[in-house]
């Protein structure tokens, strides 16, 4: 830990870092990142921002001390006030009076009615890139001191981390719902299993088809997800083992009622960029009624 940081800081910074990486989403992680920083430096209220390249502006993501609705209607210019100044030039900056410092842009007080006196401000970077402002405003007893910098800046440097995490949590929530509403389109039952044989995915139809609930299948060996169905979840089995996949197949399945059920199914098996095994899936449909007739 640096030399600069007492034990206050010190363990605030550790406990704040614990608490950081356990959140997933964005707007939960501003409020909580900027909560946090007011809470240990002791000040009246802040801003985190991000960064909109595009425009060159910063956008106010969550406030404290002042409505953040009446945030967003003020035009943050990247190259305008601390808060600019800081993503602009990639540096922190402690303004112990900010009525003298040129950099201050004394708009933000008229509309937003605050008196500001001290800011602290520290940069988001991330792969050497600016992505957000930490700004804090008016510390309760007066300026801030080093050791407030020096927590901020240490935060804000985990803090681009965990932004990207939560984006990336984001992409793979979106891509496993978009996932599962096109697997439960089809027409036809598909279910999947991972490297170990565990069930990943069971699709509505193969739900109704097989008679089973996807929470009673998903997560578990193939074999023991469906114990009524031995024969079945051996074609999954044996395809994964032994990497090889059939197409346009059929079997007759015993129902639990007695009565037969006839499937005609394909399996593949499933690999990644590198054509490493994943696991394997099987597709399938009820040729019951068909044959019937």
């Amino acid at each position: 830990m640096p030399n600069s940081l007492g034990m206050y800081h010190s363990n605030a910074l550790l406990d704040a870092l614990a608490d950081l990486h356990h959140i997933h989403d964005l707007d939960h992680l501003f409020s909580f990142v900027l909560s946090r920083c007011c809470e240990v430096v002791k000040c009246q209220g802040g801003t985190f921002f991000t960064v909109r390249e595009e425009v060159g502006e910063l956008y106010p993501e969550a406030a404290k001390g002042v409505s953040l609705n009446l945030l967003r209607e003020i035009p943050f210019k990247m190259k305008s006030g601390v808060s600019g100044w800081a993503a602009t030039n990639r540096q922190p900056a402690n303004v112990e009076n900010a009525q003298e410092d040129q950099r201050f842009n004394r708009a933000v007080d008229v509309i937003t009615g605050v008196r500001t006196r001290s800011i602290l401000c520290a940069p988001i970077i991330r792969q050497d890139k600016v992505i957000g402002v930490m700004e804090l405003v008016n510390r309760v007893d007066g300026v801030f001191k080093e050791a407030d910098m020096v927590f901020v800046q240490h935060f804000c440097n985990q803090v681009g981390v965990a932004m990207e995490n939560c984006l990336l949590f984001k992409t793979v929530q979106d891509l496993f719902a978009y996932t599962n509403s096109v697997l439960n389109s089809l027409s036809g039952g598909f279910i999947s299993t991972d490297q170990n044989g565990n069930v990943t995915r069971c699709n509505s139809t193969a739900c109704r088809i097989l008679t089973v609930a996807e929470s009673d299948v998903v997560g578990k060996p193939l074999l023991n997800a469906l114990p009524q169905y031995p024969a079945f979840s051996a074609i999954l089995d044996v395809t994964q083992k032994h990497e090889t996949p059939v197409t346009r197949q059929e079997i007759e399945l015993q129902k639990s009622d007695g009565s037969s059920l006839l499937i005609g199914y394909s399996t593949f098996l499933i690999k990644d960029n590198f054509a490493k095994s994943l696991g394997a899936a099987i597709i399938f449909q009820d040729l019951t009624q068909l044959k019937r007739k």
